[in-house]
């Protein structure tokens, strides 16, 4: 049976990964389209919780500053990608176009945690591995649908779309569709794929209109 859960922004908690590294290297990558950038609020609160959690309480760092120094494109699409962590340690900004994305493999991914956005995706490589001829990975833990290689996911019963209740990272584009009201929060178990008819990709440089989408038979199991 599918469990609706109420909506409340959190950390990944629940599976208990907790760094006070001051070596960790954070990454926010956000989407400037004709010389506009995105979900900017929601990338400003992560990056803020992140480093409260790591660091304690280094220097502010502002989003919309580092951008107001950076000369934007004004047309195009443009991924820039900050890493950071006490400080802005690099910055860049690429072209971007999105992946296609036909079929998914399903992958168990027990042993490691990604509740932050880190640089260090080792955990997430060693995954991918085991896609063989499938465009990405959808992750499971402990049973549940967490997340793609480079996406969170929502799943389509015919009425609703819904996300896994627990992502391994919750990511800016399903922080504001989670607002809106557009995807609702629920436990998926991997043997729950069979109630639904579609699964769409999300994340911070796709906008829900425009993410892929594809059929849950195309998910290899």
């Amino acid at each position: 049976m599918l469990t609706l859960f109420r909506y409340i922004s959190l950390e990944n908690s629940q599976l208990g990964h907790k760094t006070k590294s001051s070596g960790a290297v954070l990454l926010e990558s956000i989407r400037i389209k004709n010389g506009h950038a995105d979900l900017l609020p929601y990338h400003q609160r992560r990056v803020d919780r992140s480093r409260r959690a790591l660091f304690g309480k280094p220097p502010a760092l502002k989003l919309d500053k580092i951008l107001s120094e950076i000369d934007l494109p004004l047309s195009g699409l443009y991924k820039l990608r900050i890493e950071y962590g006490t400080e802005v340690l690099k910055q860049e900004l690429v072209p971007y176009t999105a992946r296609t994305i036909n079929s998914l493999k399903l992958v168990e991914a027990e042993n490691f945690a990604y509740g932050k956005k880190f640089t260090d995706r080792s955990g997430i490589r060693k995954c991918l591995e085991k896609k063989g001829h499938c465009d990405d990975i959808l992750m499971v833990q402990k049973g549940h649908l967490t997340d793609a290689s480079y996406a969170n996911i929502a799943l389509f019963d015919g009425q609703h779309w819904y996300t896994p209740a627990w992502p391994m990272l919750r990511g800016t584009r399903r922080e504001q569709l989670l607002e809106l009201g557009v995807i609702r929060p629920i436990v998926i178990r991997a043997r729950d794929l069979d109630s639904f008819g579609k699964l769409r990709l999300m994340n911070a440089m796709l906008p829900w209109e425009e993410a892929p989408t594809l059929d849950c038979s195309a998910i290899i199991r």
